[in-house]
């Protein structure tokens, strides 16, 4: 079973567990002090390494690659139909791809639900970027360890953000602009 599909079941205890860390401030990504006053660094959200490669089917069975989209920014999304969070975040999403699909952002949501739920529910909602399916091997190699998480990756490839839990659209936009305005910088 996948880790995803086992927390399911820890859902509930895993949102108090999260806000109760949230609302003692130690729940922050980036850098922060540790008790002898040195930076600890969260290498998930700030190290610029090589996304891992994957080939997942999209929701009509077609294979889909992480290098089909290379040289463009991508965003991976790693969500589920059941997590409320992911749900609230599907209009941000679809704005995003809305508004920079032409300039080069792919965004690829990753579920490991079954691929009926998951074409019913985006139908449902009107999702209108990339559903993929996934049987956990890609979100494991991701180190995915909550919903939602998603990596931005820049047109070289390279994973330069990770955001676990809800994401705020203004840093999110900010980033994607910049990656999106640095790559045309470096072709002209």
């Amino acid at each position: 079973m996948s880790l995803i599909r086992r927390m399911r079941r820890v859902w509930p205890l895993a949102a108090v567990l999260g806000l109760t860390v949230l609302l003692a401030g130690c729940g922050g990504a980036g850098t922060e002090e540790s008790s002898a006053g040195e930076e600890r660094i969260d290498p998930l959200a700030t190290e610029q390494r090589a996304a891992p490669e994957f080939e997942l089917p999209d929701l009509s069975g077609q294979t889909v690659s992480l290098a089909a989209s290379d040289g463009r920014v991508r965003l991976i999304d790693f969500w589920a139909t059941w997590c409320p969070p992911c749900r609230d975040e599907i209009p941000m999403l679809n704005e995003l791809h809305k508004a920079y699909e032409s300039e080069g952002l792919t965004i690829l949501a990753i579920s490991d639900e079954k691929a009926e739920v998951v074409r019913e529910f985006a139908e449902e909602v009107g999702m209108n970027y990339t559903n993929l399916i996934d049987a956990g091997e890609v979100s494991e190699n991701y180190r995915v360890l909550g919903l939602p998480t998603a990596f931005l990756i820049d047109r070289k490839g390279r994973i330069v953000g990770s955001y676990m839990g809800p994401k705020s659209r203004k840093h999110l936009e900010e980033k994607i602009r910049e990656l999106l305005d640095q790559s045309a910088s470096d072709e002209g």
